[in-house]
């Protein structure tokens, strides 16, 4: 079972941060380049620096975030940044890029510096915004990133970060930007870079509508999932019992939560011959470090549906400016013989429930599924970049993809067709 330790003993050590490097003063005509009110930032001097130490990071990012207000998503609290640093291995080459203006923190990122390799070689520096570089450990993914920086400078002060982090970056440098909201950062692509875009689509339901319907989301839905929707409420009520949304109500609870979610999540995808979301301890560790962050100012939010006394579902969400971002789910397939959707009933209950605590949207975040489709009336894009510094090696590296998939569509195309099977004669 996932105990949860007082919040205190998550707390390192307290020390200064130590600058590896003098801040220095941006480049005024990049920020007037970039974005408007870039005056009202004259002045302001830019730093990128090793990570020495958490505590003294802390307090700077939480100060800066309460000043961001609900600009700043859930991915960019404190809770998340500081469970993710805890689960970075001790040589993790962590930077922390500021801005500040007559002594302030006005902007905030956390890069992690790694070296790409390609096949066995060593190839080139590559910079990760809040991410390590790992697959494993990214296996958590970050959504809804970006630099934390106060919105009424928001393209000004990222333009500024970006081009200082061009100054400290080798000649052959890459930087990857995970999750960024939108289209990303097309716009702020410094002159002779190139940028790999992918993007997706993030689901979602606006919770306004659901309040004007007095609470009731099943009108919203079309008509195909409606039927399917009240079909089941129907069918569970009437074979189990009485449906109920509870919602955890102290750590430990929170704790018996997630430890149901993971078994069932993990259920279903065993089935599938995969691993989940939760596979290996540092990923448990992780969540367990961010709800034991988050919980003291409503953070988070494990909630479950139940039919009669048998529990149906469980979701875990984090909760930041009145937008509920739905991480992860575990439902329980086998309550009914059929007709049972316990994904869309606990889905539709939740956002009822939400709508009552008066939260704005329902991010079911990236990724397409049927659930998603299925469930949301709205939707936004998300995108995942990576920036290159112009460098032979890369151009290099191009070439030699283009040529092997080349090389690889030609051999298809060699092969010869496997022969067909005779048609079925009439009767």
């Amino acid at each position: 079972m996932m105990t949860f330790a007082p919040v205190n003993k998550l707390q390192a050590p307290a020390e200064p941060v130590q600058p590896a490097q003098p801040a220095q003063p941006a480049d005024p005509a990049v920020a007037d380049r970039r974005a408007p009110g870039a005056a009202s930032l004259s002045g302001l001097e830019l730093s990128c620096r090793p990570l020495r130490e958490v505590h003294g990071l802390e307090g700077l990012w939480r100060d800066l975030a309460g000043r961001v207000g609900p600009a700043a998503s859930a991915f960019l609290d404190w809770p998340w940044i500081g469970a993710w640093l805890g689960m970075l291995p001790p040589q993790a080459d962590v930077r922390v890029l500021q801005a500040r203006l007559q002594g302030q923190v006005l902007g905030l990122a956390l890069l992690v510096r790694t070296r790409r390799k390609l096949g066995a070689l060593s190839f080139c520096e590559a910079w990760h915004l809040h991410a390590s570089g790992d697959p494993v450990l990214d296996k958590i993914c970050i959504e809804h990133n970006d630099f934390l920086v106060l919105p009424e400078h928001g393209d000004t002060l990222r333009a500024a970060m970006l081009a200082h982090w061009q100054k400290v970056a080798g000649s052959a440098a890459e930087l990857h930007l995970p999750g960024l909201v939108g289209e990303g950062w097309s716009r702020l692509l410094p002159a002779g870079m190139t940028s790999e875009d992918e993007t997706k689509r993030s689901a979602g339901v606006a919770l306004g509508p659901v309040r004007e319907a007095k609470l009731d989301f099943t009108p919203l839905l079309s008509s195909h999932a409606r039927r399917f929707v009240r079909r089941s409420i129907k069918e569970y009520q009437s074979v189990i019992g009485p449906l109920a949304v509870e919602v955890a109500d102290s750590l430990t609870q929170a704790g018996q939560y997630l430890d149901e979610l993971i078994r069932l999540h993990e259920a279903i995808w065993h089935k599938r011959g995969l691993s989940g979301a939760f596979a290996g301890r540092a990923v448990r560790d992780f969540h367990q470090r961010l709800i034991e962050l988050a919980w003291p100012d409503g953070g988070v939010q494990l909630l479950r549906v139940r039919t009669g006394d048998k529990p149906m579902g469980y979701l875990y969400s984090f909760v930041r400016g009145g937008r509920l971002y739905v991480y992860q789910s575990g439902f329980d397939y086998g309550l009914l013989d059929k007709h049972g959707r316990p994904g869309l009933v606990t889905h539709t209950l939740a956002i009822q429930h939400n709508a009552g605590l008066g939260h704005g949207y329902y991010d079911l975040l990236a990724g397409e599924s049927q659930y998603k489709a299925t469930v949301s009336t709205d939707h936004e894009v998300m995108t995942w970049s990576i920036w290159r510094k112009p460098a032979w090696r890369f151009s290099l590296e191009r070439q030699l993809r283009l040529w092997v998939r080349q090389v690889r569509h030609h051999r298809r195309k060699a092969q010869p067709e496997p022969a067909s099977a005779p048609d079925k004669e009439e009767d």
